[in-house]
């Protein structure tokens, strides 16, 4: 996921162009290795919306949104999952290879209910170089705090920095 050096997501208005204004046409900041040993994504319905209409949201790789909403309209490998998010993450590990990961796509509030389910491993954050003063916020409210474990850290040209972590555990 990407996010504003202040931890934000989209701007208050929903706006995303600041981080498309960040990334540079001859910087690879990891999309394709990260499409190569994906073998499903899960993502909420805003940021399917948002994805779908940019013109992304059609993928070989299976895709699950989580949703309310079981009449928003999906295409090709798409489906709609409304339930426990345990029982989604077991159903996709069935499905796919072992060799392959579950990449989780946004947004926050997802992102904060798989960590408070214990339910991811890694943690990867493009930081943008710009600083948006409010918006929708990376995470939402954790119960606890979660220790992790910087594993790479990789920086672009452009001022785009990837950080990804390692979740180690909550506090007890």
């Amino acid at each position: 996921m990407a996010s504003s050096l202040d931890g934000y997501i989209a701007s208050e208005s929903g706006d995303l162009s600041w981080l498309n204004d960040a990334m540079a046409r001859d910087e690879d900041y990891g999309f394709e290795a990260s499409e190569r040993r994906t073998g499903a994504y899960v993502m909420g319905a805003n940021t399917y919306r948002e994805v779908s209409a940019m013109g992304g949201g059609v993928s070989k790789v299976p895709t699950y949104v989580v949703t309310h909403n079981q009449t928003l309209a999906t295409k090709g490998t798409t489906e709609l999952f409304v339930g426990d998010l345990r029982e989604l993450v077991a159903h996709i590990k069935e499905t796919i290879a072992v060799d392959k990961d579950i990449c989780l796509f946004g947004g926050g509030e997802l992102v904060t209910e798989f960590i408070e389910q214990g339910l991811i491993d890694e943690l990867g954050i493009s930081v943008i170089p710009v600083i948006l003063g409010g918006g929708v916020p990376f995470f939402g409210r954790l119960g606890q705090w979660t220790k992790l474990e910087l594993m790479e850290c990789r920086h672009y040209p452009s001022g785009i920095v990837l950080l990804n972590y390692r979740l180690v555990s909550p506090r007890t």
